[in-house]
């Protein structure tokens, strides 16, 4: 770049009698000269910084032919990556910015939250269906214990064990009231049949007996969602003469 340098010189006069001096001006031109490989990206990076200053530059090849500022910008932007975008990592992001910004963590936080609350509820609900199975397992194996306690009941009524036969003290019909009333059952309610309230795997369940002629029908349900229902026919009614 021309720089103008004035320098002031005091000269004695040619007249030596008198009392005099002259003032010459000296003007000097300095430049500065810059060998640019455009190889460099640290030389590349430096032509982009003397564009955005606004300097008066002048560009000229290594055989002395003149650049423009287009030919020389045309140049740069034929190097590969020199304005591409492209996807940081949060490491690199960090190394460049000195961290991360406040829009990219708001915006990870909430994807993260949201991973983790959709987690969270796949876990919950994985949980109470596995909760849920095991109290249902537990319910239908206690109903399935109750069937056959209530059973055992009803093939030994009526029985005589000397004997191995049956002697049925009711009438053709009511063997099955007559076995309901052996058990002497408190009744929750007075409704039909005979309604007690049980405990399977730690849940309450309601077991209805009703009577059906000479068989009586079990009928469970817990929530007040019905679970099973099954009917037995009195073995001693086979004997009623």
């Amino acid at each position: 770049m021309p720089v103008q340098k004035p320098d002031f010189l005091k000269l004695p006069d040619a007249n030596p009698g008198k009392s005099t001096t002259r003032i010459v001006m000296e003007n000097s031109i300095c430049f500065e000269l810059h060998t640019i490989d455009l190889n460099q990206s640290s030389d590349r990076k430096t032509i982009h910084q003397a564009f955005s200053d606004q300097k008066e530059l002048v560009f000229h090849r290594s055989d002395g032919i003149s650049l423009s500022k287009s030919n020389l910008l045309q140049a740069l932007n034929a190097f590969d990556n020199e304005d591409e975008c492209a996807d940081l990592s949060l490491a690199e992001l960090e190394q460049l910015t000195g961290g991360v910004g406040l829009p990219e963590a708001l915006v990870s936080s909430t994807i993260l939250m949201t991973m983790v609350a959709g987690t969270s509820g796949l876990f919950s609900s994985g949980m109470n269906a596995s909760g849920n199975s095991s109290i249902q397992d537990a319910i239908n194996a206690g109903i399935r214990a109750d069937i056959e306690s209530i059973r055992h009941d009803l093939s030994n009524h009526n029985l005589d064990a000397a004997t191995g036969t049956y002697r049925p003290t009711a009438a053709a019909g009511g063997i099955g009231q007559e076995f309901i009333d052996s058990l002497d059952l408190q009744d929750l309610d007075q409704r039909a049949g005979i309604q007690t309230q049980e405990a399977f795997g730690g849940e309450t369940v309601i077991r209805t007996i009703k009577a059906d002629g000479d068989s009586i029908s079990v009928t469970y349900s817990h929530s007040g969602t019905p679970m099973q229902n099954t009917s037995m026919v009195v073995p001693a009614s086979g004997w009623l003469s």
